[in-house]
């Protein structure tokens, strides 16, 4: 799965990236998606309440069956969030400065080569 975060976030716009991820799932077989690439090139900031909502929601993401999660394009801000918001998870979570760097790693992820 891939996303692009834009903008600011509070706990309403959270909720409603949310939501959209869970019906995006929930048109696939359960456990198909292992892997989440999320684009935070434009990404600005996020509410504390919203900081909650996210802590929340990534919580739940080991029984949605993912495995990986890859940020591109990440600050050090972003970087030490969602450090801690990753810290207790099983789930692998690397960080890349742009999309050059993960391209390093993976060189056959066709879709960042033509969509990012």
């Amino acid at each position: 799965m891939y996303l692009k975060l834009k903008g600011s976030f509070n706990n309403e716009g959270i909720t409603s990236l949310t939501n959209g991820v869970i019906q995006e799932l929930s048109t696939h077989p359960k456990n198909t998606i292992k892997y989440v690439i999320v684009n935070l090139g434009e990404f600005e900031l996020l509410t504390l309440d919203s900081l909650d909502s996210l802590e929340a929601y990534f919580a739940g993401v080991k029984e949605r069956g993912y495995q990986r999660v890859d940020y591109l394009n990440i600050n050090i801000v972003a970087k030490n969030m969602f450090e801690r918001i990753w810290k207790n998870s099983d789930v692998e979570v690397n960080f890349y400065k742009d999309n050059e760097s993960y391209l390093l790693v993976h060189p056959n992820d066709n879709y960042i080569k033509q969509n990012w």
